[in-house]
């Protein structure tokens, strides 16, 4: 009697457990490249609630169909995981093509074209209202911007044009002035005035030299969007990066502000996750700074209040990080390394630059890490020169030595220029390098640092060799985030010029893949939710027309996104 009952039990049971396996979409005829690893390939998937239910073959996928389950037979078309883009910097859309009231300049190719665009620009703008742009490249303007030129596009207004790396500007002289920048300026610590050979400076100001110069009382301010008008901009925005195959993006330095935008875009059910690395600014110890500048008021953390950030864990939205300074920049030619660069010194006209040192101590930044690291906040630290990152990595040995049982992988952003010493130190601790893929837009700017130092910068196949999984990005908008011009960036290194730079770190098209998805996952402490197509994690997607294991790499870049899913849901479709 007892053997009866419980057989009926199961029998009973069967037909509920089965109804609960049904899916309510399956893809057949596909080419599923999952990401978990390389040659995992299948040609079937099926979802159910948000989530993946099964990827495997087709006969097997089809064992979920129930009359409710939509199929959808891809004719050999690719699956491949949602993209995740870990570190960018978000612009608001405006219908004026400006990126909020910034001009566009990355695509000027002449000085004439430039002070045209500035010019035009004066023309509409009221006297004494500063005049921005953004992204000009030496390499193809053919030299380098000063006040002098600046001043042909207009002397009425102040004028900032920032270079693609963001971390360097040029003032005309109106701006200069209306500052009290002269020849008797000093530099300030962890920047510097350039200047022409009589000691006046050229307008030329690099890292915290830039920083405040917009911020003088003496010039009319932008009208002040409305949050609406803001939340509106934004969601342009990130609507445009599903359209490229984005699902999950890093902020890489939100501040207060930023965080109600994405707390409004999760309430609304915006289709796409939000990482935030907020601004260590916020913190009280860098009260009264910014997140280039930082005063030297230094304190002790004692409890999680005092950082005036909210943690926040979601499937939408997770503010676990913060975004820490401790370096210059790789394009702009700042960053501070052992070596000198293959270029004169702008100051001595000598061969004996070695970059711009940061301005923190040891001392400090050991302070900083392990104030953060106490709170359970993952450290995301944007460092580029080997010398920068040097100190990164023994500040990162004593956070480590001071406990870790919250398993906190911190991070190193971007992780440009580095050696086999350096890769070993961040195999030993644990940490995530987080790396640029910039090389077919910037990588002429990169020349200087020389083919030795080109072969360990943006070290993919070395950190792969070694067993370390890292995470692209596009660091948006010192770079495009189309993720194909990324993807291809990575698999061929091939600069504007045509010259492949640093080819003993080119990897192939599967590698970068997975780097751009599952490192993006790891990156963010999500490989258990998301970054590979396996059963249980969200089924984020991205359905190509193309199989690109089959295409040349040279014409990644023209793959066609024709689907992009998030949580089950088709949130783009190219029509």
């Amino acid at each position: 009697m007892k053997l009866f009952f419980i057989s009926a039990l199961f029998f009973c049971a069967f037909p509920i457990a089965l109804f609960a396996q049904n899916a309510d979409i399956i893809f057949v005829n596909a080419n599923v490249i999952t990401a978990a690893k390389k040659g995992a390939h299948y040609n079937a998937m099926a979802i159910k609630e948000g989530k993946i239910m099964y990827v495997g073959e087709k006969s097997n996928a089809l064992k979920y169909k129930t009359n409710q389950t939509k199929v959808i037979d891809l004719n050999g078309e690719t699956i491949i995981p949602g993209f995740n883009d870990v570190h960018l910097h978000p612009n608001p859309e405006t219908k004026f093509n400006e990126l909020d009231h910034i001009l566009k300049i990355d695509t000027v190719t002449s000085i004439q074209s430039l002070l045209s665009l500035l010019s035009k620009k004066a023309s509409t703008t009221p006297k004494g209202m500063l005049i921005r742009a953004r992204g000009y490249n030496e390499s193809k303007l053919g030299i380098e911007p000063t006040c002098l030129i600046l001043d042909k596009a207009s002397t009425s207004h102040p004028i900032f044009i920032t270079h693609a790396s963001g971390h360097k500007s040029v003032a005309n002289s109106y701006l200069l002035r209306i500052n009290k920048i002269t020849k008797e300026t000093t530099d300030p610590k962890g920047g510097t005035y350039e200047r022409f050979n009589d000691g006046s400076p050229n307008g030329i100001c690099k890292e915290s030299a830039a920083m405040n110069l917009t911020k003088n009382d003496s010039i009319v301010p932008f009208p002040e969007k409305t949050f609406a008008e803001q939340f509106d901009n934004y969601k342009s925005y990130f609507n445009t990066l599903l359209s490229f195959g984005i699902t999950s993006m890093g902020d890489a330095g939100a501040d207060i502000n930023r965080l109600k935008i994405y707390q409004s875009l999760v309430a609304e059910k915006f289709p796409m996750r939000f990482n935030i690395m907020m601004l260590d600014k916020l913190l009280p110890i860098m009260e009264g700074g910014d997140a280039h500048h930082e005063t030297d008021s230094w304190k002790t953390l004692q409890n999680f209040n005092d950082l005036a950030i909210p943690q926040i864990e979601s499937d939408f939205l997770r503010v676990k990080s913060i975004k820490v300074f401790h370096g210059n920049s790789l394009s702009g030619k700042t960053c501070w390394l052992y070596e000198p660069y293959n270029m004169p010194n702008p100051a001595t006209g000598k061969n004996d630059y070695y970059g711009i040192p940061y301005k923190r101590s040891q001392e400090e930044l050991d302070s900083l890490f392990l104030a953060i690291h106490k709170q359970g906040l993952q450290i995301c630290v944007h460092s580029n020169g080997d010398r920068e990152i040097d100190m990164v990595l023994k500040a990162f040995e004593k956070v480590y030595a001071s406990g870790n049982p919250l398993n906190i992988h911190h991070r190193i952003e971007h992780c440009s220029v580095i050696n086999d010493e350096i890769i070993q130190k961040i195999k030993k601790l644990g940490v995530i390098p987080v790396l640029h893929n910039y090389v077919n837009e910037l990588g002429d700017l990169l020349e200087p640092y020389g083919d030795e130092r080109l072969n360990n910068m943006f070290a993919t196949k070395s950190f792969l060799d070694a067993g370390i999984l890292p995470a692209l990005h596009s660091d948006a908008p010192v770079s495009n985030f189309d993720t194909r011009t990324r993807w291809e960036s990575t698999v061929l290194r091939t600069a504007p010029s045509g010259k492949v730079l640093g080819s003993k770190q080119c990897v192939d098209v599967e590698d970068a893949l997975i780097m751009y998805t599952k490192g993006g996952a790891n990156a963010t402490g999500e490989l258990s939710k998301k970054g590979t197509l396996e059963k249980g994690k969200y089924a984020d997607f991205v359905i190509i027309k193309e199989n690109p294991l089959k295409i040349q790499p040279n014409q990644i870049h023209n793959i066609h996104i024709l689907e992009t899913w998030v949580n089950g849901q088709l949130v783009y479709k190219n029509n």
